[in-house]
């Protein structure tokens, strides 16, 4: 059975999942097409009971022990994308990737896999690794409202992120800020970035669609069991809230895209990590490939830039992306190429030589 605790399309779906499927990495068919359905029509689903808690607790006991120093370096990115670039607390923070820490359950979880599939096509590809660590002690300041795109883009399913959080998440503890269905008849064109400005804290979507939405469909503030699995569509409207409580919020995101999806980004791991990678895709149900690119030597996870590139290189695709409205001033035009030239540029950062 599905929870649906408040009016539907304004919830978020809970698809409990029994032991055997989280021990066996498997999904029955009904929870399959609950799970499926739920995307399609809400652009979010919760794959609740889908991991090794043991897992998840360890990798919490890491990264929690870990975030204030990493706080304090020059070189985190704070993920400041909010009115006036207040601070709010939020922060990338990529996982472990050593053997003994890339727990298939998270980096290849089979429910996950199995529903993305169904929805992108058979074998995805992980093109994205990070995390997002919303710190502690944090209050009164939110991220803008956006998708987490800033390149044009299709107006049908073509990414999918799953998002693993390493404790219990609520309202209290920042829990994230969700526009449940604001994926369907999206595009480009609502963000207030499509014809102008890259400046992050003025990202975000277009403020009359906000409000415009927000009399029939407000947006709603999930509570997320950890071990679970939260599967979300890309295009899906959403903002990071400040956590107000003592405990930092640590969620892990991989990114899969179709495989003739072609993006040009890369995971960056250690050649030690190769043939467990390799077993993923090898894998008779649910294979999941990476996009990886290996280097020699040791990675410190502390070190891993973010870069989050998620347009498609395969150009027939792209051929069929949506018409972008056109600049209305000089300025706008102008503003227009800087961006895609900072795109660019993220593009040439993706292949990271960081092994130290």
């Amino acid at each position: 059975m599905t929870s649906t605790n408040e009016y539907k399309f304004q919830t978020v779906i809970t698809i409990p999942l029994t032991n055997e499927e989280r021990d066996n990495q498997t999904i029955n068919e009904e929870h399959a097409g609950a799970a499926v359905a739920a995307m399609y029509r809400d652009g979010i689903v919760v794959l609740e009971n889908a991991v090794n808690v043991a897992h998840v607790d360890k990798l919490n006991q890491i990264l929690t022990s870990e975030a204030e120093t990493l706080a304090s370096l020059p070189t985190t990115h704070f993920n400041n994308n909010s009115k006036g670039a207040g601070k709010t607390g939020n922060m990338s923070q990529a996982p472990p990737v050593t053997n003994d820490l890339m727990y298939e359950d998270i980096w290849a979880n089979g429910p996950a896999s199995s529903v993305i599939a169904s929805i992108l096509g058979p074998t995805p590809h992980v093109i994205y690794v990070n995390g997002n660590t919303n710190l502690g002690g944090f209050g009164g300041v939110r991220q803008n409202v956006h998708a987490d795109l800033v390149c044009n883009h299709a107006t049908h399913p073509f990414a999918i992120v799953a998002n693993y959080y390493l404790i219990d998440v609520s309202p209290a503890n920042g829990s994230t800020e969700l526009w449940v269905g604001s994926h369907k008849d999206t595009s480009y064109a609502d963000h207030k970035n499509s014809t102008g400005t890259f400046n992050e804290s003025e990202l975000g979507i277009r403020d009359d669609l906000l409000e415009e939405r927000r009399k029939w469909a407000p947006p709603v503030q999930p509570t997320v069991k950890k071990g679970s699995v939260v599967l979300r569509d890309l295009r899906l409207w959403h903002a990071g809230l400040s956590n107000p409580s003592k405990e930092h919020r640590i969620m892990l995101a991989y990114v899969h895209t179709p495989w003739w999806y072609k993006c040009p980004a890369v995971v960056v791991l250690p050649e030690k990590v190769r043939e467990l990678v390799d077993s993923w895709a090898a894998r008779k149900q649910h294979p999941v490939v990476y996009h990886a690119h290996y280097v020699p030597g040791h990675i410190d996870h502390k070190t891993i830039e973010f870069t989050p590139v998620f347009e498609s290189g395969n150009e027939s695709f792209n051929a069929f992306l949506p018409e972008l409205p056109k600049p209305k001033t000089a300025a706008e035009g102008e503003q227009t190429q800087n961006m895609s030239d900072k795109l660019d540029a993220l593009k040439g950062a993706t292949v990271q030589e960081v092994a130290v």
